[in-house]
């Protein structure tokens, strides 16, 4: 073998080498972005099957957080909640839980008087799901600012596109998605007000989180201290337009959707966590 052959067969040999050491860690990566998606759930009913996202209180209690017309369209006392859990061989599974809704009619989660996020605490330990996110990674209006976020900033958003027909994967786990901030100003945060984000947004995805992460790498943009992620909002319903016809032997309206997701601000989404577990809704 010539010396230039046996250079290129020690180079390919050491890539190779290189490579099978590098790949098992990129496949085992468990960031901001895995916590977040193994903590937002499926919730399933005959009248709502949608998203929430499991987040634990200040009092470290966990909480399972959603729009509140995902509760309110559900159906009887009960929903399941599709949990994960890994087997004794270390692979993951689903883990189905049925989950109280109502009492004697009557709703058990809480909702915000302002918005259209609820929550309700729930009885999981943490050996039902690989992850409950911490209290600290919802934003607070202090931490939206000093993020310094732009109208065209790339946010991600994981959600149950039409739950109930697809499956994004036979786990169940959630369907992550890039888009950016469409509108302006993100700031102050106010009763009522929402932000929408250039996402493609479906039935379903309704209480999915939007989240940052490592921003740290913008150029020319003091983000503050360095943190792995941050939830931004919650979604809770997209824009559509409507287009009504009429011929000479019918009518009838198109529906078209904008690919524009509306979310609450995650501040909100703070004050209705605190409150499921305090059991007194915050001030309007």
């Amino acid at each position: 073998m010539s010396l230039p052959r046996i250079t290129l067969a020690i180079v390919v040999s050491l890539l190779s080498f290189a490579w099978a050491g590098t790949a098992p860690a990129c496949l085992a990566a468990e960031g901001f972005p895995t916590t977040v998606l193994w903590a937002t759930v499926k919730v399933v009913n005959p009248g709502s099957t949608a998203t929430a996202v499991l987040v634990r209180s200040p009092a470290g209690k966990p909480v399972l957080l959603s729009a509140n017309h995902v509760f309110a369209a559900m159906q009887g006392d009960e929903c399941t909640v599709i949990l994960h859990r890994k087997d004794e061989n270390g692979k993951f599974q689903t883990n189905p839980k049925p989950l109280a809704i109502r009492r004697d009619g009557k709703p058990l989660w809480r909702q915000h008087p302002a918005v259209d996020l609820a929550a309700i605490p729930v009885p999981f330990s943490d050996e039902d799901n690989p992850a409950v996110l911490p209290w600290e990674s919802l934003a607070s209006a202090e931490d939206l600012e000093g993020l310094a976020l732009q109208p065209g900033d790339m946010v991600r958003g994981i959600g149950f596109p039409h739950g109930n027909a697809f499956k994004g994967n036979p786990l169940e786990f959630g369907v992550v998605r890039l888009g950016c901030l469409a509108g302006y100003p993100l700031l102050p945060i106010e009763p009522g007000r929402t932000f929408l984000l250039d996402m493609n947004t479906f039935e379903g995805d309704s209480g999915g989180p939007v989240y940052v992460w490592d921003l740290q790498n913008a150029k020319d943009v003091d983000r503050g201290p360095k943190k792995d992620g941050s939830i931004l909002g919650i979604v809770v319903a997209q824009h559509f337009i409507d287009e009504e016809y009429k011929l000479i032997y019918g009518s009838g309206k198109y529906r078209h959707r904008m690919g524009l997701a509306i979310v609450v601000p995650a501040p909100f989404a703070r004050e209705i966590v605190e409150s499921a577990v305090e059991g007194e809704p915050p001030a309007q």
